[in-house]
């Protein structure tokens, strides 16, 4: 295992001691922000793929202002998007989005922002953090405690007929750490004697789960003693009552213990490290994270690398996800042409978000971006379910592949994504919205360094020839320089080589 971190490392001595290409800087920065700018590509292809991503995890984190918790939870979705179209910590706010894609909090049910902005700060904050501590801060996170029933979940009382909720332990096993069945090391399902998948855990496993986490309330104010039911406090940990905790003993994964007569805290923290040392945990987070960045089919191999980082970052350390990202992103698989598989197809809020970032557009008044996006199927922070806005194991209709993205891909919303296109180069916006389109105007009177040009900032200079001579023959057909520029944008825009990201 320490080999395999080794070579990590040495590949991403190699990536820096040499200039990278401007495709290639393109492509990491397609995956890594959320869309690329021309200062970035340049950094990158200077510095290395190994110093622009250590850069990035050394950057002053973007957050959630504390007089959002004041306003309408809208507000908060209008600030991740300004946070992500214009914060230089591009990688971290990714990674955020990756996380509440997986530890899933909605809106919905969690409405006041109050609330659910200390959800996405727990997320921010551990983003790049130790795993561990990330299951830690969502598991005691009252927005999460509302939304799965952790809250004021109370031990069984004999005779009663009542028992804990089961929510939160099944939904901690199934969607945020383990997952159904039994994985081998690359992802792969381990397999019985007759050939079908060993489930990863029971529903004894889910009930015993329960009964560990049992007894959390609201935290009371600062120097007061816990009570069986506090006042509501959104903006810090939950707190243990211990009367209301079963403190029987309990039987987890793999046959681990809790013995009897231990307290919330003990039982807590025991129950979520039987998870976290578990088996399946480093796969499973390897698929569901390379699926965030780089593709929505990584092949075994891939999974089996990134799952050994998870396992010991180099340093003997289980959890980094610091060192999850980067050896995402630093893989064969990530970097090779020969290893690419697919990519992915790009969601909503980063459509949006993609287009705007590479068009030059800055929002100057009303942030309109999270309307945008709903019109196309995903309401930022108002998730439909805990499975997310999208199941990571969608198929697109009539292949094999996953893709779970085209989840949200209807008519409706494939038009949602042309008119936002049309909108935003259109000028729609008014003064609201300004997008750049200078450096384009300045050569929009020769039409081939018109398009070298959209083909550069659009599409790294990788756009296939069948696109390229559609969106010429669209350019050659205006005369004026600005319907030049705005053909040769919009047509690109909503081609499907552009909404797929490889």
């Amino acid at each position: 295992m320490r080999n395999l971190v080794g070579s990590y490392l040495t590949a991403a001595l190699v990536l820096t001691a040499q200039q990278i290409s401007e495709r290639d800087a393109f492509r990491l920065l397609q995956r890594a922000t959320f869309g690329p700018v021309r200062t970035e590509v340049e950094k990158v292809s200077t510095a290395g793929y190994a110093a622009w991503i250590d850069e990035q995890l050394r950057e002053k984190p973007s957050d959630m202002p504390g007089y959002l918790d004041e306003k309408p939870l809208e507000w908060a979705q209008d600030y991740f998007f300004q946070n992500a179209l214009q914060g230089k910590d591009q990688l971290r706010q990714r990674m955020v989005l990756a996380l509440h894609k997986i530890f899933v909090v909605s809106g919905a049910a969690v409405g006041s922002a109050e609330a659910y902005l200390p959800y996405w700060r727990v997320l921010n904050k551990n983003a790049f953090g130790n795993y561990l501590d990330l299951m830690r801060g969502v598991t005691l996170n009252p927005a999460m405690g509302i939304y799965l029933d952790m809250l004021n979940n109370d031990r069984a009382e004999p005779g009663s007929g009542k028992f804990p909720n089961e929510n939160y332990a099944r939904e901690l096993l199934q969607l945020f750490t383990i997952g159904l069945v039994r994985l081998n090391p690359d992802g792969t399902a381990r397999l019985d004697e007759t050939g079908a998948p060993i489930p990863a855990y029971t529903e004894k496993d889910v009930k015993e789960f329960a009964r560990a986490f049992t007894g959390w309330t609201y935290a009371p104010p600062a120097g007061k003693a816990v009570q069986p039911r506090n006042e509501v406090r959104y903006e810090v940990p939950m707190a243990a009552y211990q009367a209301n905790h079963d403190s029987g003993e309990k039987t987890l994964l793999n046959g681990v213990t809790l013995p009897a007569g231990q307290t919330a805290e003990r039982d807590l923290e025991a129950a979520l490290t039987n998870i976290f040392e578990h088996e399946n945990v480093a796969p499973f987070m390897a698929r569901s994270l390379i699926q965030q960045f780089v593709t929505s089919n990584p092949s075994p191999a891939y999974i089996r690398r990134v799952a050994a980082v998870f396992n010991d970052n180099g340093a003997g350390v289980r959890g980094d996800l610091a060192a999850v990202v980067r050896a995402i992103l630093l893989d064969t698989d990530a970097l090779s042409v020969a290893g690419r598989t697919g990519g992915y197809l790009s969601e909503p809020a980063l459509y949006v978000l993609r287009l705007m970032r590479m068009i030059g557009g800055k929002v100057e008044d009303h942030p309109f971006l999270a309307g945008e996006a709903t019109n196309m199927g995903q309401k930022m922070l108002y998730a439909p379910s805990v499975f997310s806005y999208f199941s990571p194991f969608y198929r697109v209709p009539g292949t094999a592949l996953t893709g779970p993205e085209f989840q949200t891909l209807t008519s409706e919303t494939s038009l949602g994504r042309v008119n936002f296109a049309a909108r935003l180069l259109g000028g729609h916006f008014g003064k609201d919205v300004v997008v750049d389109k200078d450096r384009f105007l300045r050569v929009a009177f020769d039409v081939d360094q018109l398009m070298a040009l959209v083909d550069r900032e659009l599409m790294g200079s990788g756009m296939p020839i069948s696109l390229y001579d559609y969106v010429r023959r669209g350019v050659s057909a205006q005369t004026a320089p600005a319907d030049r520029v705005a053909a040769a944008l919009y047509l690109t825009a909503i081609s499907p080589q552009f909404q797929v990201i490889e």
